[in-house]
C-alpha cells in the first residue's frame, strides 16, 4: 500500500525527470542545429506554456501582436536554438515575429502602402498591385502547408475555418483589408488561394488626382458641382478602376449639414469630418455609416437591400450603397431617388449607356413595369454618370463625364460633356519595359439648361460654371496644375 511519503517521494522523482528531459531540450536546441519549422514548434509551445491570462483575453490586435512579439524576443534569448539560415539570433527573431506575429513571406506587402493587392494563386505564385501594375513577388512560401496557415491568420478574425465543406471565405483582416481565400480542394492544382485588398489609410485629395491627369481642374470644377447641387450620380467602370476612391472625393463635396447615408460591403470610405482637420477634433459632419453582410449570409438581416430601406426611414438627404448588385438592391435604390432622396453609387460597367442598360436589366428581374417606363424612371433619377478606368500604364483616369437627359422609348438620351481620348502608346526601355498611355482630356458638350437652373437653385453662382454653358471651342485645353484653382471654395 503506498503511504503519503512514497507519494511525495514518487511525485518529486516525476518532477525531476521533467525538468531534467526540459533541461535537455534546451541543451539539444542549444547545441543541435534545427530547421526553422522545428523553431517555430518550438516557438509556439514556449508562447503557449508561458502566456498570461491577460494575453488570452486581449481583444486589441495590435496589443496582442506587441505582446506576443514579446514572448518572441524572451524564446529566442533564453533558447538561443541553432536554426539553419538563421546565423544571427536577431534574423532570427525577425523571421519568428513575421511567421507568428505577421503574415510571413507576404508581410512586407501587407506593411508596404504603395501595394494596393497581394493575390497568392499557390506557395510559389505570390503577386502584388502596386501603382495600377502587376509585379511578381520575391519571396515564396514553403510549402502548402506553411501558406495555409498564413490563410488561416488571415481569416482569423471572421472567426470561419476554410474547409472543403467552406470552400471559400470572405473576411477581413485585423487590419481591416479585405480577403477572399479559397480551399485547395476546389482547385485542379490542389492549391488554397487567396485576394487581399488593402484600403489606404490615407485619403486621396483632389490635388492628387488632378496631379496624376487623372482629371484635369475644368473636370473637378464640374465633378464637385454634382454633389453640390443635388444631383444623383453613378460611377462607372471595371474593377480596380478606382470607383470607391473617387466617389469618397466627391461626397466630400456634398454641403456638411446635409444628412448622408452610406452602406458598404466592407465598408471603405472615411467620411467623417472633424473640427480643424484634427484627429481628435470634434465631428462636424452629419454621416452615417453602415456595413451589409455578404450577399451569401442569410443569417444576418443587415444585407445591402434590407439597410437601403431601413436608411429611408432615417431622414437621409443623400443615400449612398457602395455598389449594386442584385435586382433587389437596383429596385430599393430607385425607390429611394423617386421618394425625395438623393443617392450615388458604383456600378461594374463599359460605359455610360451600358451602365443605364445594366441598371434597367437588374431591375426588371424584380420589378412588372413596362421596359419604357422603368427606363424612364431610371433615367429621370441618375442625373450624371462618370466614367473611370485603369489604362495598360496603371494610371486611373476619368473618360467621361456624361449628363442623363431622359429618355425616348428604349434609349437614354446621353449628353457627353467630357472625354478622354487616347492619341499614341510610348515605350520606355530600361529593366523592364515600362508602357505610357499619351492621350488628354477634352470637353465636348455643354451642361443642359435643366441642370444649369439646378445649379442655380442650390445656390451656386453662374460664375462658377458660365465655362460649361457653351459648346467648347477646338483648341480649349484642359490644365493639370491646380496653383489658380482654389480648393475651399
Amino acid at each position: 500500500m503506498l503511504t503519503r511519503a512514497k507519494v511525495s517521494d514518487m511525485q518529486q522523482k516525476v518532477s525531476h525527470q521533467v525538468q531534467h528531459t526540459e533541461n535537455m531540450d534546451e541543451l539539444r536546441n542549444k547545441y543541435t542545429t534545427i530547421t526553422f519549422e522545428e523553431s517555430l514548434e518550438l516557438c509556439q509551445k514556449y508562447i503557449t506554456k508561458i502566456a498570461t491570462h491577460a494575453f488570452r483575453r486581449e481583444g486589441d490586435p495590435a496589443r496582442k501582436r506587441e505582446m506576443t512579439m514579446s514572448y518572441i524576443h524572451e524564446f529566442v534569448d533564453a533558447q538561443k536554438p541553432n536554426v539553419e539560415g538563421y546565423y544571427e539570433l536577431g534574423s532570427l527573431k525577425q523571421a519568428l515575429i513575421d511567421e507568428i506575429s505577421h503574415y510571413g513571406p507576404i508581410t512586407k506587402a501587407m506593411e508596404d502602402p504603395s501595394i494596393d493587392e497581394i493575390r497568392g494563386n499557390g506557395p510559389d505564385q505570390i503577386f502584388v498591385e502596386s501603382g495600377g501594375k502587376t509585379l511578381m513577388w520575391d519571396q515564396h512560401f514553403s510549402d502548402r502547408e506553411h501558406m495555409e496557415r498564413i490563410i488561416a491568420k488571415l481569416i482569423g478574425v471572421s472567426k470561419v475555418r476554410l474547409t472543403p465543406k467552406i470552400p471559400m471565405v470572405n473576411a477581413r483582416t485585423i487590419e481591416g483589408y479585405r480577403v477572399n481565400a479559397t480551399h485547395a480542394e476546389i482547385s485542379p492544382y490542389g492549391m488554397p488561394a487567396f485576394v487581399i485588398r488593402k484600403f489606404s489609410k490615407k485619403s486621396i485629395t483632389p490635388e492628387t488626382m488632378i496631379k496624376n491627369e487623372s482629371f484635369s481642374v475644368n473636370m473637378f470644377k464640374l465633378l464637385s458641382l454634382i454633389p453640390k447641387a443635388d444631383l444623383s450620380w453613378i460611377t462607372v467602370g471595371p474593377t480596380g478602376s478606382g470607383k470607391t476612391t473617387l466617389n469618397e472625393v466627391l461626397i466630400k463635396e456634398i454641403n456638411p449639414m446635409s444628412r448622408i447615408i452610406t452602406i458598404e460591403n466592407p465598408s471603405e470610405m472615411r467620411l467623417l469630418r472633424r473640427e480643424g482637420g484634427s484627429e481628435h477634433g470634434r465631428i462636424i459632419n452629419d454621416v452615417l455609416q453602415y456595413e451589409s453582410v455578404p450577399d451569401e449570409d442569410d443569417a444576418s438581416p443587415a444585407t445591402m437591400e434590407n439597410l437601403l430601406i431601413n436608411a429611408m426611414r432615417q431622414s437621409p438627404h443623400w443615400i449612398g450603397p457602395g455598389e449594386l448588385r442584385t435586382p433587389g438592391e437596383f429596385a430599393t435604390a430607385l425607390r429611394a431617388a423617386q421618394t425625395g432622396h438623393y443617392f450615388f453609387t458604383t456600378l461594374h460597367a463599359e460605359g455610360d449607356r451600358e451602365a443605364i442598360y445594366r441598371f434597367l436589366t437588374a431591375y426588371l428581374m424584380a420589378s412588372n413595369e413596362p421596359a419604357e417606363l422603368a427606363l424612364r424612371n431610371i433615367c429621370t433619377a441618375v442625373k450624371f454618370i462618370i466614367f473611370q478606368e485603369k489604362l495598360a500604364d496603371g494610371t486611373r483616369k476619368v473618360t467621361s463625364i456624361s449628363e442623363i437627359l431622359g429618355s425616348e422609348g428604349l434609349e437614354p438620351i446621353v449628353n457627353p460633356i467630357y472625354k478622354f481620348i487616347s492619341e499614341d502608346v510610348q515605350e520606355e526601355e530600361g529593366t523592364h519595359k515600362v508602357l505610357k498611355i499619351v492621350g488628354r482630356h477634352k470637353r465636348v458638350g455643354m451642361l443642359s439648361e435643366k441642370a444649369q437652373q439646378s445649379m442655380l437653385k442650390a445656390g451656386i453662382k453662374k460664375s462658377r460654371f458660365e465655362s460649361l454653358t457653351r459648346m467648347p471651342d477646338e483648341d480649349e485645353t484642359e490644365r493639370y496644375s491646380f496653383d489658380e484653382y482654389d480648393f475651399t471654395r
